[in-house]
């Protein structure tokens, strides 16, 4: 038998399975707890809860959500009740849809029950007489690989009502966007994720017009039209109704989707099965676009198999374009002929390959970050989008050392790093054509932190649904960054990261709780970070508090929740002169937005801001001046402890170019206990610093008398005014510091500025960069910030392109030091940018 042959008749038995075979009939599920893990599908953008309802048969499955007011999936993606919230093939088991929105979403949907086995209707509020009155009912007919969705607009008025047909759809950044006009057919792919969906519309006399333009780069938040006698709109009479009707189509690719629409449109189809195979067998993901007339027909990502069919090509004459990691572009034409099915073998040649064995200095297994830059005429490779996971643009997150990595030909520069407390591993290879590299080493720990935990309070993956990052991603981002403690703290819901720890088996390495960022409006101002909280899996929000539009009244909410249970609150992004000095914006001192009393930490983000004085600059750059302003605050008798954090929506060095140490009883992340962190943070025992560690403990008198110094955030009484201060700077290979400065109350002092260059004895090249005992003599109550940066200096390549050129800089939280045993007293020094308009 031939292969076309062959091909011909493994077309026809699927055909013949598709109709033959007895299939169950649909379900219509209301979930709950008792139903949830064995009903709900997987996939990174899903967003189902208790309440909403699934209509699954053998092909897919859907999510309707809660026709509730306030069902909101995430930040981003509001009123979804009564709305197709997640899709996806059961055979590919993987929605990435942030939601589809009928009517988008003009009408909200107030009630909602099963109308029929296998379909659920839901209907708007018949008491907005403003609009239509709106019935969208989901059919999932048995044995279907398309939900229907059969929109009816009612006009219960005595007046005429024009209603424009339009839905909108939500299918974000890493999706590509194609319309079929002779199918009718708007097509969304992500290719990177492996979900594809169409829409085509049923109702006769209506058709689908091409989409317009992205409305936002990088995001499809699309509206979907629909023309009636060549207008977008209809004319209801008083007591009239029209009802549209289209299909979404869920697909693991483009083909897929375009292969259903077909069948269903009774379209006679030529099967093309593409296998793409090297010298050592199957090639799997593997792009392959079908291109006509110079425009891209469709596309579609081979299997584990290196297959991948396309079942519906119309007769005629085709460009196929092959691209794979690391391999060179192939291009072949392919004619269609009526009847003539094709099995289409593809070879590519092979791309070389890096075997990875990275060691801690015991030779035991180490989470790293292995970033691969092109050394000319080499390109750096490019392995998936930034929302990824173990493979990010140019970057490698292995969580023990050990991968393989397919890569094109050529000589790279190559970098391993876990983080600031490690030496970086900085070395070159060549890669041959089917050939594998070995690739080598131990991250050696240089800086020692003992008594001290790395963390990050704020970062964000897909769920918070402002990015559409892996959260499993973020998870390894953090890991391969040496943070020992980052909270979960999505977009208005509270969630855990414990899952993918447990995944990964590193539980021991990174400590975790559940939290939240309750993201209210003014922006940015308004949002507050918050962990721990009570976790309540599965309901709307994780259980979490909602926002309000009075930030005092929010942040106030938040301090209280969970039965007024201890917690940190952080206020995220301040407007701080709004926040705690003029809150009407009118240039005239005021109580500010009155937030102070419920926040417990407050990010002060860069922290290179506190080197820049009241204009705001360094090294002739501007510079964020919220540190600055912190210590302004510091002076009118605020004590918020100040923290900085990436505030990481994406994966390529999102996480790990900032970070706080936090005083800990212990070193090792499996034996962290969330309240020891929450308490030491609120205290203000944190160091903020984008990567040296910096050490500060002060005394009164002698430190050989008194061996127990204060830290960062402690008060210390002086009644001479002598201070001692032990100050120690640590760097790993990577980067390096040459300034020591001390602020007191806010200003740096010349005698307490030390340079590489003023006091080179001061300063050493290994791990240790500086460490000395500075006397200190106060005439009046003061609190004391101990700062270390790298002047004209960069953090490097270990960071990325974008953050390897930040300042190395490190800052503490204020020591307060009360020299007359009557208690701290803040001087009020406006440090000479005032507040208050004159």
């Amino acid at each position: 038998m031939s292969r076309f042959a062959l091909a011909a008749l493994i077309a026809l038995s699927f055909a013949f399975a598709f109709a033959a075979s007895p299939l169950p009939a649909t379900e219509v599920i209301t979930l709950d707890a008792s139903n949830y893990d064995a009903t709900v599908p997987a996939g990174k953008e899903v967003d189902a809860i208790y309440g909403d309802t699934v209509l699954r048969n053998d092909k897919i499955v859907a999510v309707i959500g809660n026709s509730i007011a306030g069902r909101n999936a995430n930040l981003t993606v509001k009123e979804v009740a009564g709305c197709l919230l997640d899709l996806t093939r059961r055979d590919s088991n993987n929605d990435q849809l942030s939601c589809f929105f009928p009517n988008a979403g003009r009408a909200p949907y107030r009630s909602g029950a099963p109308s029929k086995a296998n379909q659920f209707a839901v209907n708007s509020d018949e008491k907005d007489v403003k609009q239509p009155y709106v019935t969208t009912t989901y059919v999932l007919p048995d044995g279907a690989e398309y939900i229907q969705v059969a929109t009816t607009y009612t006009n219960k008025t005595d007046k005429e009502m024009k209603v424009a047909l339009i839905d909108s759809m939500r299918a974000d950044r890493s999706f590509d966007q194609g319309f079929d006009e002779a199918l009718g057919l708007m097509w969304v792919y992500d290719r990177w994720f492996g979900q594809a969906y169409g829409v085509v519309v049923v109702t006769e006399g209506v058709k689908q017009v091409p989409p317009p333009a992205t409305a936002t780069p990088g995001r499809i938040f699309g509206n979907i039209y629909y023309e009636k006698d060549g207008k977008r709109e209809v004319t209801l009479e008083p007591g009239k109704s029209f009802t549209l009707t289209r299909r979404v189509i869920p697909g693991s690719t483009a083909f897929e989707v375009r292969t259903i629409a077909e069948r269903l449109a009774g379209v006679k189809q030529q099967y093309v099965m593409f296998r793409v195979n090297d010298a050592d067998g199957s090639v799997r993901d593997a792009d392959v676009l079908i291109n006509k007339n110079g425009k891209l027909l469709s596309r579609g990502r081979t299997d584990a198999k290196g297959t991948v069919e396309m079942i519906g090509l119309p007769v005629g004459e085709y460009e196929v374009v092959i691209y794979a990691l690391g391999r060179t572009e192939h291009k072949q034409d392919l004619t269609v002929q009526r009847g003539e099915s094709q099995n289409l073998p593809i070879t590519l040649d092979q791309p070389g390959y890096v075997l990875g064995k990275i060691t801690d200095a015991n030779g035991g297994p180490i989470p790293c970050k292995v970033q691969f830059i092109g050394i000319e005429p080499t390109k750096d490779p490019f392995f998936f989008v930034d929302g990824g996971e173990h493979q990010v643009h140019n970057c490698r997150y292995s969580d023990d050392g050990a991968f393989k990595q397919p890569i094109g030909p050529g000589k790279y520069q190559v970098i391993i790093s876990y983080g600031p407390e490690y030496d970086a591993i900085f070395t070159q290879i060549e890669v041959a054509r089917g050939k594998e590299v070995s690739l080598a080493g131990k991250l050696v720990r240089t800086v020692d932190t003992k008594g001290w935990i790395s963390s990050d309070f704020h970062s964000h993956s897909s769920p918070s649904g402002d990015n559409t990052s892996s959260q499993f991603g973020r998870v390894l981002n953090l890991l391969c960054e040496h943070i020992e403690f980052a909270p979960c703290t999505e977009h208005q819901r509270i969630d855990s990261y414990t899952p993918h720890l447990k995944r990964l088996k590193v539980e021991h390495l990174m400590a975790t709780c559940t939290g939240m960022e309750l993201t209210g409006l003014p922006l940015p101002l308004n949002h507050q970070n918050v962990f721990p909280l009570i976790h309540k899996p599965h309901t709307q929000d994780g259980g979490g508090p909602l926002v309000h539009p009075d930030p005092r009244a929010q942040i106030e909410r938040v301090y209280l929740w969970d039965n007024k249970s201890e917690k940190v609150v952080q206020q995220n992004h301040p407007d701080i002169v709004k926040m705690f000095f003029d809150k009407d914006g009118d240039g005239k001192m005021d109580k500010g937005l009155d937030m102070a009393p419920f926040m417990t930490v407050i990010e002060v983000h860069p922290p290179l801001g506190v080197f820049t004085g009241a204009k705001g600059e360094f090294g002739g750059k501007k510079v964020s001046d919220r540190s600055f302003r912190w210590m302004q605050t510091l002076n009118q008798g605020y004590r918020v402890p100040g923290v900085v954090n990436t505030d990481a929506h994406y994966n390529f060095h999102g996480s790990g170019w900032l970070r706080n140490w936090i005083k800990s009883p212990t070193d090792d992340p499996a034996k962290v206990n969330t309240m020891d962190i929450v308490r030491e943070s609120n205290k203000g025992h944190v160091i903020m610093s984008n990567g040296p560690f910096l050490e500060v403990g002060a005394w009164w008198n002698n430190p050989l008398i008194d061996a127990h110094p204060s830290d960062p955030g402690d008060d210390l009484v002086a009644k001479d005014g002598k201070v001692s201060l032990r100050i120690r700077v640590q760097c790993p290979n990577w980067f390096d510091v040459n300034r020591v400065q001390v602020f007191i109350n806010g200003r740096p002092d010349p005698k307490l500025n030390f340079t590489r260059k003023s006091h080179p004895a001061m300063f050493t090249d290994g791990a240790v960069k500086f460490d000395q005992t500075l006397d200190v003599l106060l005439k009046s109550d003061a609190h004391l910030i101990i700062a270390t940066v790298g002047e004209g200096l960069e953090l490097g390549a270990v960071m990325g392109p974008q953050r390897g050129k930040d300042v190395p800089v490190a800052v503490s939280n204020p020591i307060y030091v009360d020299v007359d045993g009557g208690g701290f007293k803040a001087n009020g020094d406006d440090l000479d940018a005032p507040i208050e308009k004159k």
